[in-house]
Protein backbone atom coordinates (compact mmCIF):
# COMPACT_ATOMS: atom_id res chain seq x y z
CA UNK A 1 0.00 0.00 0.00
CA UNK A 2 1.35 3.47 -0.76
CA UNK A 3 0.81 7.06 0.41
CA UNK A 4 1.61 10.52 -0.66
CA UNK A 5 3.88 12.01 1.01
CA UNK A 6 4.48 15.75 0.35
CA UNK A 7 8.17 16.48 1.31
CA UNK A 8 9.15 13.71 -0.86
CA UNK A 9 6.34 15.04 -3.38
CA UNK A 10 6.16 11.14 -4.43
CA UNK A 11 3.58 7.77 -3.48
CA UNK A 12 5.77 5.49 -0.25
CA UNK A 13 5.15 2.89 1.00
CA UNK A 14 2.93 2.56 4.28
CA UNK A 15 3.90 0.98 7.55
CA UNK A 16 7.21 -0.37 6.40
CA UNK A 17 10.44 -0.55 8.71
CA UNK A 18 13.04 0.64 5.87
CA UNK A 19 10.77 3.53 4.63
CA UNK A 20 9.95 4.92 8.19
CA UNK A 21 13.84 4.89 9.02
CA UNK A 22 14.71 6.82 6.06
CA UNK A 23 12.31 9.19 6.19
CA UNK A 24 13.56 10.10 10.29
CA UNK A 25 17.24 10.26 8.51
CA UNK A 26 15.98 12.73 6.01
CA UNK A 27 14.12 14.54 8.82
CA UNK A 28 17.12 14.50 10.92
CA UNK A 29 19.44 15.92 8.01
CA UNK A 30 16.64 18.73 7.19
CA UNK A 31 15.43 19.15 10.79
CA UNK A 32 12.23 19.11 12.95
CA UNK A 33 11.18 22.20 12.26
CA UNK A 34 11.86 22.75 8.39
CA UNK A 35 10.29 19.37 7.78
CA UNK A 36 7.16 20.69 8.67
CA UNK A 37 7.11 23.53 6.92
CA UNK A 38 6.30 20.64 3.93
CA UNK A 39 7.64 20.66 0.39
CA UNK A 40 10.71 22.90 -0.90
CA UNK A 41 12.82 21.80 -3.90
CA UNK A 42 15.97 21.49 -1.33
CA UNK A 43 13.86 19.72 1.43
CA UNK A 44 12.44 17.25 -1.77
CA UNK A 45 15.65 16.57 -2.77
CA UNK A 46 17.62 15.77 0.46
CA UNK A 47 14.55 13.45 1.31
CA UNK A 48 14.67 11.90 -2.26
CA UNK A 49 18.31 11.13 -2.17
CA UNK A 50 17.89 10.07 1.57
CA UNK A 51 15.57 7.43 0.42
CA UNK A 52 17.09 6.80 -2.50
CA UNK A 53 21.19 6.11 -0.83
CA UNK A 54 18.58 3.63 1.55
CA UNK A 55 17.51 2.20 -1.73
CA UNK A 56 13.58 2.85 -0.46
CA UNK A 57 11.22 2.53 -3.56
CA UNK A 58 9.64 6.07 -4.21
CA UNK A 59 6.79 5.91 -6.95
CA UNK A 60 5.73 9.17 -8.77
CA UNK A 61 3.32 7.66 -11.22
CA UNK A 62 0.86 4.81 -10.98
CA UNK A 63 -0.96 3.27 -13.29
CA UNK A 64 -4.23 0.73 -13.57
CA UNK A 65 -7.81 0.22 -13.84
CA UNK A 66 -9.76 1.69 -10.98
CA UNK A 67 -11.05 -1.32 -9.38
CA UNK A 68 -12.15 -0.21 -5.93
CA UNK A 69 -12.33 2.46 -3.69
CA UNK A 70 -13.02 2.09 -0.06
CA UNK A 71 -13.27 4.04 3.02
CA UNK A 72 -12.15 3.42 6.52
CA UNK A 73 -11.12 4.89 10.24
CA UNK A 74 -8.01 4.06 11.63
CA UNK A 75 -7.25 4.72 15.25
CA UNK A 76 -3.72 5.14 16.73
CA UNK A 77 -2.59 4.43 20.88
CA UNK A 78 -3.71 8.03 21.81
CA UNK A 79 -7.38 7.07 20.56
CA UNK A 80 -7.11 9.41 17.71
CA UNK A 81 -9.23 8.51 14.68
CA UNK A 82 -8.31 9.61 10.90
CA UNK A 83 -10.48 8.85 7.86
CA UNK A 84 -8.95 6.91 5.03
CA UNK A 85 -9.73 6.45 1.24
CA UNK A 86 -8.20 3.49 -0.70
CA UNK A 87 -8.07 3.28 -4.08
CA UNK A 88 -6.78 -0.02 -5.86
CA UNK A 89 -5.65 0.20 -9.56
CA UNK A 90 -6.19 -3.66 -10.42
CA UNK A 91 -6.82 -6.63 -9.11
CA UNK A 92 -3.40 -8.41 -8.77
CA UNK A 93 -1.84 -9.04 -5.46
CA UNK A 94 1.23 -6.72 -6.63
CA UNK A 95 -1.60 -3.70 -8.10
CA UNK A 96 -0.95 -0.52 -6.94
CA UNK A 97 -3.53 0.73 -3.96
CA UNK A 98 -3.39 4.14 -2.91
CA UNK A 99 -4.06 4.80 0.44
CA UNK A 100 -4.96 8.66 0.90
CA UNK A 101 -5.86 11.00 4.37
CA UNK A 102 -9.38 12.75 4.20
CA UNK A 103 -8.64 16.18 4.91
CA UNK A 104 -5.73 16.17 2.68
CA UNK A 105 -4.89 18.75 0.13
CA UNK A 106 -4.30 15.70 -2.43
CA UNK A 107 -6.88 13.73 -1.30
CA UNK A 108 -9.24 16.43 -1.82
CA UNK A 109 -7.77 16.98 -5.26
CA UNK A 110 -7.47 13.66 -6.63
CA UNK A 111 -11.60 12.55 -5.46
CA UNK A 112 -13.01 14.75 -8.19
CA UNK A 113 -11.05 13.55 -10.73
CA UNK A 114 -11.49 10.02 -9.96
CA UNK A 115 -15.20 10.46 -9.46
CA UNK A 116 -14.84 12.14 -13.13
CA UNK A 117 -12.92 9.18 -14.63
CA UNK A 118 -15.45 6.80 -13.14
CA UNK A 119 -18.61 8.76 -14.99
CA UNK A 120 -17.23 9.50 -17.78
CA UNK A 121 -15.09 6.48 -19.05
CA UNK A 122 -16.95 3.54 -16.87
CA UNK A 123 -15.82 1.31 -13.94
CA UNK A 124 -12.47 0.05 -14.75
CA UNK A 125 -11.01 2.68 -16.76
CA UNK A 126 -7.70 2.74 -16.56
CA UNK A 127 -5.66 5.86 -14.93
CA UNK A 128 -2.14 7.32 -14.57
CA UNK A 129 -2.16 8.96 -11.23
CA UNK A 130 0.89 11.47 -11.17
CA UNK A 131 1.52 14.15 -8.27
CA UNK A 132 3.11 17.57 -8.10
CA UNK A 133 3.86 20.91 -6.31
CA UNK A 134 2.63 23.54 -7.69
CA UNK A 135 4.64 27.24 -6.01
CA UNK A 136 2.79 29.97 -5.62
CA UNK A 137 3.98 33.79 -4.81
CA UNK A 138 0.66 35.65 -3.25
CA UNK A 139 1.30 38.93 -0.57
CA UNK A 140 4.83 38.51 -0.69
CA UNK A 141 4.13 34.66 0.69
CA UNK A 142 5.19 31.44 -0.55
CA UNK A 143 2.70 28.91 -1.15
CA UNK A 144 2.81 25.58 -2.45
CA UNK A 145 -0.18 23.13 -4.20
CA UNK A 146 0.09 19.43 -4.15
CA UNK A 147 -1.45 18.72 -7.51
CA UNK A 148 -3.31 15.91 -8.10
CA UNK A 149 -3.10 14.48 -11.77
CA UNK A 150 -5.53 11.89 -13.49
CA UNK A 151 -4.88 11.32 -17.10
CA UNK A 152 -7.04 8.42 -19.58
CA UNK A 153 -4.95 7.69 -22.85
CA UNK A 154 -2.68 10.78 -22.11
CA UNK A 155 -5.71 13.08 -21.58
CA UNK A 156 -6.12 14.79 -18.22
CA UNK A 157 -9.67 14.09 -16.58
CA UNK A 158 -11.56 17.49 -15.52
CA UNK A 159 -13.90 17.14 -12.67
CA UNK A 160 -17.07 17.83 -13.42
CA UNK A 161 -18.90 19.24 -11.00
CA UNK A 162 -17.08 22.33 -8.79
CA UNK A 163 -15.98 20.47 -5.64
CA UNK A 164 -14.04 22.93 -3.80
CA UNK A 165 -16.79 25.65 -4.47
CA UNK A 166 -19.38 23.38 -2.80
CA UNK A 167 -17.23 22.11 -0.08
CA UNK A 168 -16.08 25.54 0.99
CA UNK A 169 -20.15 26.29 0.72
CA UNK A 170 -20.57 23.69 3.01
CA UNK A 171 -18.29 24.88 5.07
CA UNK A 172 -19.60 28.47 5.37
CA UNK A 173 -22.73 27.12 6.47
CA UNK A 174 -21.92 25.16 9.14
CA UNK A 175 -19.44 28.02 10.40
CA UNK A 176 -22.32 30.61 10.33
CA UNK A 177 -24.66 28.01 12.51
CA UNK A 178 -22.10 28.95 15.35
CA UNK A 179 -22.20 32.31 14.63
CA UNK A 180 -25.99 32.59 14.85
CA UNK A 181 -25.52 30.42 17.60
CA UNK A 182 -23.42 33.01 19.35
CA UNK A 183 -20.22 31.62 18.84
CA UNK A 184 -17.63 34.27 17.89
CA UNK A 185 -14.38 32.29 18.94
CA UNK A 186 -11.89 31.95 15.57
CA UNK A 187 -10.56 28.69 16.40
CA UNK A 188 -13.83 27.04 16.90
CA UNK A 189 -15.29 28.69 13.84
CA UNK A 190 -11.92 27.62 12.09
CA UNK A 191 -12.54 23.73 13.17
CA UNK A 192 -15.99 23.47 11.95
CA UNK A 193 -15.01 24.66 8.44
CA UNK A 194 -12.31 21.99 8.36
CA UNK A 195 -15.01 19.69 9.64
CA UNK A 196 -17.39 20.42 7.32
CA UNK A 197 -15.11 20.35 4.30
CA UNK A 198 -13.54 17.10 5.43
CA UNK A 199 -17.12 16.02 5.60
CA UNK A 200 -18.40 16.86 2.40
CA UNK A 201 -15.24 14.92 0.79
CA UNK A 202 -15.45 11.95 3.04
CA UNK A 203 -18.61 11.45 1.66
CA UNK A 204 -17.62 11.90 -1.84
CA UNK A 205 -15.24 8.92 -1.32
CA UNK A 206 -17.99 6.77 0.06
CA UNK A 207 -20.15 7.31 -3.35
CA UNK A 208 -17.29 6.09 -5.12
CA UNK A 209 -17.05 3.09 -2.74
CA UNK A 210 -20.42 2.03 -3.91
CA UNK A 211 -19.46 0.51 -7.44
CA UNK A 212 -19.18 -1.29 -9.18
CA UNK A 213 -22.51 0.34 -9.69
CA UNK A 214 -23.41 2.27 -12.75
CA UNK A 215 -25.82 4.54 -10.54
CA UNK A 216 -23.23 5.14 -7.70
CA UNK A 217 -20.77 6.01 -10.66
CA UNK A 218 -22.90 8.66 -11.79
CA UNK A 219 -24.03 10.31 -8.50
CA UNK A 220 -20.45 10.22 -7.74
CA UNK A 221 -19.31 12.35 -10.95
CA UNK A 222 -16.57 15.16 -10.28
Amino acid sequence: MLQHNTVVSGFILVNDAATTAALTAAKGIIGADEWKKGYSEERCKIARSTLKTANVPVQYKLTGPITKVSTTETKDGEGNVYRKVRVALGNDRSSPILSLDVGTEFCERLLPKLGAAVAIHGIGAEVTITCFPDVVERDGRTFVNHVASVKINGEEVKATKPHFQLAAAAAATASDALVAAGVKDKKALNAVKASAKEEYFYALAQKLSLFPSEQAAESSAA
